[in-house]
């Protein structure tokens, strides 16, 4: 999905819906195809009467691969629920092992719940921070915390500067080659009353009037909550060749490239605060996983890496340890113009905790072009189809259209290309709760003009796609 920038307003592309032949994929056909068959063949076997017998058999596939329920043909459900079944079935679903850590031999490795494979972590003190290194993917991750001032107070002007300054870091992106993708997450995770308690007990002195009292006791409060939100861009890019694990010095290309990033983020006045290490990154795991248990241990030193209580997959949510979460997925963003702060009642609401990841992967601009032009021959011969057989084209399919051109022509004037899929966390302490955050955050995003679709059969790999920042890809 892709988004234009003009003026005071953002335009994104919609979602792309092709198909084959007349919007139906190459498993609808199939399905389509086998249920003319098979009426054909009755028609001409038996005539009339071996239509009606064979009806519940025709119709059935006729419906399986027309109908549509919850944004996807039912005969893309099947392999779904196929595969979700035969995870239960194995015990793929519930994982006990909790968190590890191994220190010996360099480098150290570890496992997140419900995770295939481990992660090497290995300090980079050029960098300042930690590497996460998945040799499966054959990805070097970093994790930078970003701060900025405020947005949507500045005026239109400030407002267009901070949306060409941010766009001039993903262009900036697209040219290195070397980065997979980016992944920005915004957290909103419990938590943030200890600098405000450490600093009231500094300042206070001795004063004992009533405001001063009940100032003391609102912050010692254990059921006064608190939230904080912080802002994070982590940056997974290409191994390079030959890399071995504790090989530190061949990572040094992947170092500079993260190092470009960061100063392209000053340049956009975005001020990133450093690139986490490993306390801080095991603190945002913790939060991630188990946010009420990384609240109650603010202020206390930092864990060695973060440890869990095992993982439970469920078909709409998530168990860890005894933290509830689900994940959405963005199958929508505004089809009209919007204003560049449209996220706001998603990022400020009331919701609780949650995390909001949208994850930008580049496209190489030969690759780019060859799946736009093949797109437009598909538009072309369903178009042609269409008129063959007097059907009308829609103002969907008209749309999709000039999205292929102008993203057509902003690739050939030079720009890049980017791939961007938002992902949605909420977390909560108890289903209930958690049902009750998710009616708040599919209003919030009925605000923001967004449409989310709660992700069923694949919690587990969109909960570490879009909770965690790893940068991992989307499946």
């Amino acid at each position: 999905m892709s988004a234009q920038q003009s003026g005071s307003a953002t335009v994104f592309g919609r979602l792309e819906r092709r198909g084959v032949l007349l919007g139906l994929s190459a498993a609808q056909l199939v399905v389509v195809g086998v249920a003319a068959t098979v009426a054909v063949t009755a028609v001409y076997s038996a005539g009339s009467g071996g239509l009606l017998v064979s009806a519940p058999l025709w119709v059935v596939l006729l419906v399986v691969g027309t109908v549509t329920v919850g944004g996807r043909p039912l005969v893309g459900w099947l392999p779904l629920v196929a595969v979700w079944r035969g995870r239960q079935l194995l015990g793929a679903t519930s994982v006990a092992r909790s968190t590890s850590t191994r220190v010996e031999p360099q480098p150290r490795t570890i496992a997140l719940p419900g995770g295939a494979g481990h992660l090497e972590l290995v300090e980079e003190p050029a960098l300042g921070g930690v590497l996460v290194v998945d040799r499966r993917a054959g990805t070097a991750t970093a994790l930078l915390a970003v701060n900025a001032s405020g947005f949507l107070l500045g005026d239109s002007s400030v407002q267009e500067h901070k949306v060409g300054a941010w766009g001039r870091v993903l262009a900036g992106v697209c040219q290195q080659s070397t980065i997979v993708r980016i992944q920005i997450l915004v957290r909103t995770v419990p938590g943030g009353l200890t600098p405000a308690r450490q600093w009231w007990r500094e300042h206070r002195g001795a004063s004992r009037s009533p405001i001063a009292d009940a100032v003391s006791a609102m912050l010692d409060d254990k059921f006064v909550s608190a939230h904080r939100r912080e802002t994070l861009l982590a940056v997974a890019a290409r191994l390079p060749r030959g890399y071995r694990g504790g090989h530190r010095e061949r990572l040094q290309p992947v170092v500079a490239q993260f190092d470009a990033v960061a100063s392209s983020l000053r340049a956009a006045d975005l001020n990133p605060s450093g690139w986490l290490d490993t306390a801080r990154l095991a603190e945002v795991l913790t939060s991630a996983y188990d946010p009420a248990a990384a609240a109650r241990r603010e202020g206390l030193p930092a864990r060695s890496m973060p440890p869990a209580d095992g993982v439970h997959e469920r078909w709409a949510s998530i168990v860890v340890g005894t933290e509830f979460h689900a994940t959405y997925w963005v199958s929508e963003w505004p089809r009209t113009a919007t204003h560049p702060g449209f996220l706001q009642p998603l990022l400020l609401g009331d919701i609780g905790a949650r995390v909001l990841s949208v994850i930008a992967e580049p496209l190489p601009t030969v690759r780019a072009l060859r799946e736009i032009r093949r797109a437009k021959v598909e538009h072309a011969a369903d178009a042609a189809q269409r008129e063959r057989i007097g059907q009308i084209e829609d103002e969907a399919t008209r749309a999709e259209v000039a999205d292929l051109q102008r993203r057509e022509a902003e690739l050939v004037a030079g720009h890049g290309d980017l791939r961007f899929t938002g992902l949605v966390t909420v977390s909560a302490g108890s289903e209930v709760q958690l049902e009750d955050r998710c009616v708040a955050l599919e209003t919030a995003a009925a605000q923001a003009m967004c449409e989310v679709r709660r992700l069923v059969g694949q919690q587990g790999v969109a909960f570490l796609a879009g909770a965690l920042p790893l940068a991992r890809g989307v499946l």
